[in-house]
């Protein structure tokens, strides 16, 4: 029997540098799951993800935290839209928190509108 993957209405991509931050930090396989889950549940809502899964981040522009298991863990990805795609661009404790919206915010200068660009 073939196993048919449930389409997703949302894009997510990572930038390059983020998904080097996520296999070299992240090496809880519970909290790698909680991340996955928290970014499925973008792919499946986008725009519609509404606290405590997401928190838009005062002062720094479109960035937003997803929020893994609703807030409870201690991991945190930025990201950003841009045009119709969604980009997590950066991963890091919150404890970490000013460093890793200041990895996200250098980070996403090099995408641009609709459909995605990379400069």
């Amino acid at each position: 029997m073939v196993s048919v993957s449930k389409i997703r209405p949302y894009t997510v991509i990572y930038d390059p540098d983020a998904v080097v931050e996520f296999a070299m930090a992240v090496k809880s396989k519970e909290e790698r799951k909680a991340i996955f889950n928290a970014v499925d549940k973008l792919r499946e809502v986008g725009e519609q993800l509404a606290p405590p899964h997401m928190k838009p981040l005062q002062g720094a522009g479109a960035l937003r935290e997803l929020r893994p298991r609703q807030g409870r863990s201690d991991w945190r990805a930025l990201y950003r839209r841009f045009g119709s795609v969604y980009v997590v661009l950066a991963f890091d404790r919150h404890d970490n928190f000013a460093a890793l919206s200041a990895r996200a915010q250098a980070r996403a200068v090099q995408y641009t509108g609709s459909p995605l660009e990379i400069r």
